[in-house]
């Protein structure tokens, strides 16, 4: 009994800290083991591969995020120093996560300013844009954007003359310089990148395929020239379900599906037939969209991960 009365406290000292402000989580961005992303923003908002995890705050300085079934313990010493990301997942030993960056800014109270403006920016600059845990040029980096990368405005604010405003790419957050953000319209999108090869062109171009905050798919309008074709990534998990449908204005567009370690999971197929399979690898995985007609296209994708 007296066993029970101990954790039922335990519990309810964690569940009262889940409720409450997390402002004191450490800013960071991690890269885990099977490809998995974790990130803390300054306002102690956690998101696991661009989804928003659950938080539970044990104290100042041990917190638990949870996603799609993985615990990902964050601690740090007294002194905030000595920060540690781990993720566990269910009947498996886990391991530690490579911190990439971190900080410790405090989340701004107000990111009205520039409201009723657009939902979406795309980023516009030569170059990257640096993306800061808090808005202010001295602020911690926690990423750069290439630009044409479209993003999901979640406020802005005048600093000391300059605004800046809280942008999100689907796998983190992060405050940026207004200079550099044009309207645009969703959804989340990275920009499109053309690889470099051994004669210095390439037939086709990448996209990372990211969701809004909080959904598991997404879906958008695009085009490609006669002979071209585009490679959509997405990192997905073993024993998640890929769901994929391409439809196009006229004849002649296919699509293959690539596993992360580049064999064939779906063999070429025509447009309009629908692709849905559970997955047996870990990683990014690689949807390559054909136009095998002899004048360019228009097409509509949609993307799904369970």
């Amino acid at each position: 009994m007296h066993n029970k009365i101990i954790l039922s406290a335990t519990c309810a000292a964690a569940l009262s800290f889940a409720t409450g402000a997390l402002a004191d989580m450490p800013v960071f961005s991690a890269q885990c083991p099977t490809g998995i992303t974790i990130s803390a923003n300054p306002a102690g908002n956690v998101q696991v591969n661009g989804t928003p995890a659950s938080v539970v705050m044990f104290n100042q300085h041990y917190y638990e995020a949870k996603a799609g079934g993985i615990t990902f313990p964050i601690s740090t010493a007294e002194d905030g120093s000595d920060l540690h990301v781990r993720f566990e997942p269910p009947g498996s030993a886990g391991g530690f996560c490579t911190i990439l960056s971190e900080g410790s800014a405090s989340a701004p109270s107000d990111t009205t300013a520039g409201a009723g403006g657009p939902d979406h920016f795309a980023v516009s600059v030569n170059g990257r844009l640096n993306v800061r845990a808090s808005p202010s040029a001295s602020a911690t980096l926690v990423g750069k954007l290439p630009s044409g990368t479209v993003v999901e405005k979640l406020g802005c604010q005048e600093i000391e003359g300059r605004t800046w405003c809280h942008i999100a790419d689907g796998d983190a957050s992060g405050w940026a310089a207004a200079d550099f953000l044009t309207e645009a319209s969703g959804p989340v999108r990275s920009a499109q990148v053309t690889p470099v090869v051994a004669n210095g062109s390439a037939s086709h171009t990448i996209e990372r395929v990211q969701f809004p905050r909080g959904q598991t798919g997404t879906e958008f309008s695009d085009s490609l020239e006669a002979g071209g074709s585009r490679r959509y990534v997405l990192g997905a998990r073993n024993g998640q379900s890929l769901y994929f449908r391409l439809a196009a204005s006229g004849p002649g567009m296919t699509y293959v599906v690539y596993n992360p370690d580049g064999s064939v999971m779906q063999d070429e197929v025509g447009a309009g037939r629908e692709f849905r399979n559970g997955l047996w690898q870990s990683g990014d995985h690689t949807i390559e969209v054909y136009n095998t007609s002899n004048e360019a296209q228009s097409y509509n994708v949609i993307f799904g991960i369970n």
